[in-house]
């Protein structure tokens, strides 16, 4: 096969897109006390990104913890009452019954208090950024969005009898108009579906160049070269 310029192609673009990118919110509904970066602001896997005020959960847990202690030194007395005739089956069975519930209702508190920080699950940079430190959380809304800029893939929609030679490996290169520059990518993953009415295919790519300066949502012109004959 010889290799013709896409001269006749329809004009195809790529977007830049986050590999790794996530929309934090929290079902908690309570006041916001900490919020340590602001949009563009980059930050490190496991730094905080949001504290809420949970000093109302930490009590009940403490009472919760009480309760679970209480209900376990009536099971423990009634498991040596049980030795002694004292105390029949059904006692021993009921306390350890409420025994489980408290623990139960323990580690239901622990759970929630693990929310009332919010880590980064990777390294990035906040996107956007929804909700300030005095607020209250909103269920049904997101508090930010975050995206990896280490981690860059090109997003393409591009004609889906292009099936025939396209595969992954095939280089193209991406002019990105934000930069005035152009640079070198390859194909890194074909989706297995053909869009019905547009006939096209999306397509994933990467940089083989060195994509320093490069953002999400940054796009231009692709350009391959097709086989010919």
């Amino acid at each position: 096969l010889s290799a013709s310029a896409q001269d006749d192609a329809p004009s195809l673009r790529g977007i830049v897109k986050a590999v790794n990118e996530a929309t934090i919110s929290s079902d908690l509904g309570f006041r916001i006390v900490e919020m340590p970066f602001r949009e563009g602001q980059s930050f490190k896997k496991g730094d905080t990104l949001a504290v809420f005020d949970c000093d109302g959960l930490r009590a009940e847990l403490r009472s919760s913890e009480a309760r679970q202690a209480a209900e376990q030194l009536t099971y423990d007395n009634n498991l040596r009452l049980a030795k002694l005739n004292a105390v029949g089956r059904f006692e021993v069975q009921l306390s350890k019954a409420k025994t489980d519930q408290a623990a139960a209702e323990v580690d239901t508190f622990r759970i929630k208090i693990q929310q009332c920080e919010i880590k980064a699950p990777f390294d990035g940079r906040v996107a956007t950024k929804a909700a300030n430190v005095a607020e209250l959380t909103d269920r049904t809304k997101p508090l930010m969005q975050i995206v990896s800029d280490d981690a860059l893939e090109i997003e393409m929609l591009l004609p889906a009898n292009w099936m025939r030679w396209l595969e992954p490996g095939e280089k193209f290169t991406m002019s990105l108009e934000e930069k005035a520059e152009t640079l070198n990518a390859e194909v890194a993953a074909i989706a297995p579906v053909v869009d019905p009415v547009s006939q096209t295919i999306k397509v994933i790519g990467r940089f083989t160049d060195p994509a320093s300066g490069i953002l999400p949502g940054m796009s231009g012109p692709v350009r391959f070269t097709q086989p010919n004959g």
